[in-house]
């Protein structure tokens, strides 16, 4: 992000605290989103004219079109518009959120260190929601291989249900982390691996592996390439992409930015290797709370 590297989220409510300070700091239209775009002006233009008054914390979707990921199954719930949505990662967030902008088609859910327990699918906001949905979560790659949540993860995903696309990720913005020395490349792409082939083995089409990375990693200049967080043998179905312009995230002075400036270079990274991509996250701040 435009302040470096953000700090871990190690919780549901980290995440939750990140959204809410960036509401009460600054005058800005948020939308915190996926938005699983082959048409990336359409993202942006259906965003703008979605914005909420009230600077809520919105979500997007769109169709991919790259038939070349290999995991990425044809089915009913990938449409060809750029629905959008918010994040909701508890009931009480998604009543709000739908009470202020209707049912929402797609909802972003932040976990902590621990899988999603699979009630989460039925009485928790992944199946209240009736939506398509974008979670993540983040045990350490070191309890992830060696096996302590393979059955959490067995019973979480053999839970997931069909008729809305679910995009999950692990360990969103790794990039502190690894630089930090909490766990290695190596690692982290291992335990991305486990946890795809426990997924798979749910013969779930809905499923989605979804890495999301800071869209600093889609420079080519940057410190770490996006490339090196990707692990080899088609492992990785989608790329998500946060994206901020300068100032924007740290409440200083935000910068209004085109968005194919700070968001073309996760397109074109994206496109580079033949894969459907979105942003998990993105805003657009500025001074006197106007949309750009």
């Amino acid at each position: 992000m435009p302040r470096g590297r953000h700090a871990p989220q190690h919780s549901r409510e980290h995440g939750q605290q990140r959204y809410a300070r960036r509401r009460r700091c600054r005058r800005a239209i948020s939308y915190g989103s996926i938005a699983l775009a082959a048409v990336f002006s359409l993202l942006v233009a259906t965003a703008a004219m979605r914005a909420a008054a009230n600077r809520g914390d919105n979500a997007a979707f769109s169709a991919p079109t790259c038939s070349s990921a290999a995991r990425l199954a044809a089915n009913a719930s990938l449409v060809t518009s750029t629905p959008l949505g918010v994040n909701a990662s508890g009931p009480d967030q998604l009543a709000t959120a739908t009470a202020q902008f209707g049912h929402m088609p797609v909802i972003r859910a932040y976990y902590p260190a621990v899988v999603p327990h699979p009630q989460e699918w039925s009485t928790g906001v992944l199946g209240l929601s009736h939506s398509s949905v974008v979670l993540s979560f983040r045990p350490l790659p070191t309890d992830i291989l060696s096996g302590a949540d393979d059955t959490a993860l067995a019973r979480f995903f053999d839970a997931a249900p069909t008729g809305h696309a679910i995009y999950y990720s692990y360990y969103a913005e790794p990039e502190s982390n690894i630089r930090k020395g909490q766990f290695t490349f190596a690692q982290y792409k291992a335990a991305w691996t486990h946890i795809v082939a426990i997924a798979d083995a749910a013969h779930n089409p809905y499923l989605h592996s979804t890495l999301i990375l800071q869209h600093q990693d889609a420079r080519p200049g940057d410190q770490y390439n996006f490339k090196d967080y990707l692990p080899a043998g088609g492992v990785i179905s989608t790329l998500g992409w946060d994206a901020y312009p300068v100032g924007t995230v740290q409440d200083q002075n935000p910068q209004p930015t085109p968005p194919a400036q700070f968001m073309g270079p996760a397109v074109a990274a994206s496109k580079s290797v033949g894969l459907p991509f979105g942003f998990a996250e993105f805003d657009l701040g500025t001074p006197y709370d106007q949309p750009q």
